[in-house]
């Protein structure tokens, strides 16, 4: 199906005075547009065209520099659901990857728009909302990566406005969001508005849209370290390596990996802590990933933990990888080490999953421990 959508610069344009943002038709900048970390040489087995290991940058390179990041100032806006917002019958396009995979996901439905017809009246809300949640709002690494950041930029650009705003969130959303809300932005359980996506929709008479940290394809603003650099606790020397396990029948149904336990039992022999996070409080798991000397595992939304490690944290995946995972050791200066070969993208009649020969497994395991000591 096709729909309209509308550049969000319509709605509200720059506004260093503040005039235009005082009546919520405007945008407030929190950082400037600035220059974006360096792609950074990374240990590949299975990229770049040769039989062993490769070092040097990945094709996938980070744009030379990241927009500036701030907070739009709207007024009538109707969230539909999470990266559909809504003005005047006009979908807002604030041209963010997040956003634009959630535009895909619509265009591909072909009953979206039934459901949310002039019969369906909005759900007025008085209250200021602050939009921030996307497409993987129920993932651990979108809100890491994506979402967790949009709360604080608005928390300090618009910090009178914190005991007013109310975070819309769909009904299904995991409660440990509440939890890492709660933690790490000091967002109250009474700011969030749960609402039923496909089955409703609200309508804000205000609402804060603030920007993602990151530009393109996740090159991320150096925001992105001040923020995470400022929730982790003060430690001492980091010494501990962890091995992040996906183990158990949740995490690893969807992501099969045949040598899981060789990877384990390896990773253990090399003096590896074999941990499942979600066994863990939210901040134990800040604090145990904050003393972390090496972080390994299986590529995906629990690496991203990485966050919370230091500069110099060696990061080692198994698995298919996008960019997210490199461009965050980028801004977070932390080496990274991958092992790609044997691993198979999902398609109509498979997930993704990882089939890593037991001596790829083994060099991967050398190859981290190699530039810990």
């Amino acid at each position: 199906m096709s729909f309209v959508t509308l550049p969000i610069s319509a709605l509200a344009t720059p506004d260093p005075s503040g005039v235009a943002a005082q009546e919520w038709r405007g945008f407030l900048q929190f950082r400037p547009s600035q220059e974006a970390a360096k792609a950074c040489p990374a240990h590949m087995l299975g990229e770049g065209g040769t039989a062993g290991w490769a070092y040097g940058p990945h094709w996938k390179k980070p744009r030379a520099t990241v927009d500036a990041i701030g907070c739009f100032l709207l007024r009538d806006i109707e969230v539909w659901c999470p990266g559909i917002l809504v003005h005047g019958g006009q979908v807002v396009d604030d041209a963010n990857l997040s956003t634009t995979v959630a535009l895909s996901v619509a265009r591909a439905d072909a009953g979206f728009p039934s459901r949310f017809g002039e019969q369906a009246a909005a759900r007025r809300v008085d209250r200021p909302a602050l939009v921030v949640a996307g497409p993987g709002y129920g993932i651990w690494g979108h809100w890491l990566a994506e979402f967790l950041p949009r709360v604080s930029i608005a928390s300090q650009l618009l910090a009178s406005l914190r005991d007013e705003w109310i975070i819309p969130l769909p009904q299904d959303t995991p409660s440990w969001v509440e939890d890492l809300l709660l933690s790490a932005c000091n967002v109250p359980r009474h700011a969030i508005l749960r609402y039923a996506p496909g089955q409703e929709r609200l309508l804000f008479a205000r609402a804060v849209i603030p920007t993602f940290s990151f530009s393109g394809e996740y090159t991320f603003h150096p925001y992105m370290r001040e923020f995470y650099r400022s929730l982790a606790p003060a430690a001492g020397e980091a010494r501990r390596r962890l091995c992040l396990s996906r183990g158990g029948p949740g995490p690893s149904a969807n992501r099969p990996f045949r040598q899981r336990d060789f990877f384990e039992e390896n990773a253990r022999r090399r003096g590896f802590e074999v941990i499942r996070p979600e066994e863990l409080s939210l901040p134990d798991q800040i604090a145990m990933l904050s003393q972390a000397c090496a972080l390994i595992g299986e590529y995906g939304s629990a690496m991203h933990g990485s966050v919370f490690a230091g500069p110099g944290t060696v990061i080692g995946c198994i698995g298919h990888w996008n960019a997210v995972q490199m461009r965050l050791g980028e801004v977070f200066e932390q080496p990274g080490v991958y092992l790609t070969r044997g691993c198979l993208w999902p398609n109509a009649d498979r997930p993704i999953s990882i089939d890593a020969s037991p001596d790829d497994i083994e060099s991967f395991l050398d190859r981290v421990t190699s530039l810990l000591d």
